[in-house]
């Protein structure tokens, strides 16, 4: 079963996200903050998938995009923002699997996941 850790402060964005990945059978985890990714980051073993919102309390989805990326380097991760102004900026290409904006709904994002991990023959 592939693990989903989902970065979101919103709790009923991140209970959907949780649902619909559940029943797509990915193990899912939900962390409310960036310093929480932080800890994270440092203490637990690394996930298939990262959902990373951008604005976070603590610290911000930008500022750990490339720690992130470091430290777990076979994590796929997708950026799940509410700040479309973010989206198609270069400096994401090298990081993330996709970008998707919340006002674009959750379909999108579930897609892309179960897309990237049949493309890779691990579903």
């Amino acid at each position: 079963m592939k693990k989903v850790l989902i970065v979101e402060d919103n709790s009923d964005i991140s209970a959907i996200l949780r649902k619909r990945l559940e029943d797509n059978s990915f193990s899912v985890e939900i962390l409310e903050s960036g310093y929480a990714l932080l800890s994270h980051l440092r203490n637990s073993p690394e996930p298939d998938i990262v959902v990373l919102d951008l604005i976070l309390p603590g610290r911000n989805g930008i500022e750990l995009l490339y720690g992130l990326k470091c430290k777990w380097q076979k994590t796929k991760i997708f950026i799940f923002s509410a700040h479309s102004q973010y989206k198609g900026r270069e400096y994401f290409d090298d990081y993330v699997c996709g970008f998707f904006c919340k006002s674009e709904g959750i379909n999108k994002l579930i897609d892309a996941i179960k897309n990237e991990i049949e493309e890779k023959g691990e579903l």
